[in-house]
């Protein structure tokens, strides 16, 4: 049997370097995909889970940080739990189990239970006496009061911030404001966001606000 020659090895090697380099994105962009399709599939079931909470309390959605405590709720992750089949919380080290399951992108690496994946748009919770806003003094507390509920989003991913568990997006005046909220980068340039309807879609920032013709934030203004 003939031996390989030097030069034979060496082509051998790099070939083999240059399928493993291939190999190697190919691996990661697979590992993103599927994180991201777990992250798309957790907004569905915060999405069904926010409609049994309204079917339960007259339509009326559950509140973020902005206003739950001035109205004597919980916050809406505290409000929705039950309805995901969550186990019962009495501790902040069971609170962070139940948020890791179903309140955190696996793409998302904080660990941190007060910084949330997933923020609530605050225009559902907005009081034409106390916020200034596009639009008022409509409300959208009820879900039978938003005009588009497919163009409208609900919840969107979000960057580590003070607000928390919320968007500020009635405060937004430029794309700027909306990528410096949103974590646009989480899945190649893009994050998930649930609608109104219970859909979820993989989108730009600018996708969801580029004023003035993209405002897909504030009922009154998002488009059919």
């Amino acid at each position: 049997m003939r031996a390989f020659t030097l030069i034979e090895l060496l082509v051998v090697v790099a070939i083999l370097a240059v399928l493993a380099a291939a190999a190697v994105p190919a691996a990661l962009d697979a590992g993103d995909r599927a994180r991201a399709s777990t992250c798309a599939g957790r907004l569905r079931n915060l999405g069904g889970a926010i409609h049994l909470y309204c079917q339960d309390h007259g339509g009326a959605f559950p509140r973020s940080f902005h206003s739950a405590a001035a109205n004597r709720e919980p916050g809406w992750a505290f409000s929705v739990a039950p309805y995901l089949g969550a186990p019962a919380a009495t501790t902040p080290d069971a609170w962070k189990r139940v948020f890791n399951r179903w309140f955190r992108c696996p793409s998302d690496t904080n660990s941190n239970p007060a910084a949330y994946s997933y923020g609530l748009n605050v225009f559902y919770e907005l009081d034409p006496l106390g916020d200034d806003y596009a639009g008022s003094p409509a409300t959208w507390r009820y879900i039978a009061q938003v005009p588009r509920p497919s163009r409208t989003i609900l919840l969107g991913e979000t960057k580590a911030s003070a607000y928390g568990d919320h968007f500020m997006c009635h405060q937004w005046s430029g794309a700027s404001a909306a990528r410096n909220a949103i974590a646009h980068e989480r899945h190649s340039g893009h994050a998930n966001f649930l609608f109104a309807d219970g859909h979820v879609e993989k989108l730009s920032a600018e996708a969801t606000f580029f004023p003035p013709s993209t405002n897909r934030w504030n009922p009154s203004a998002a488009e059919n």
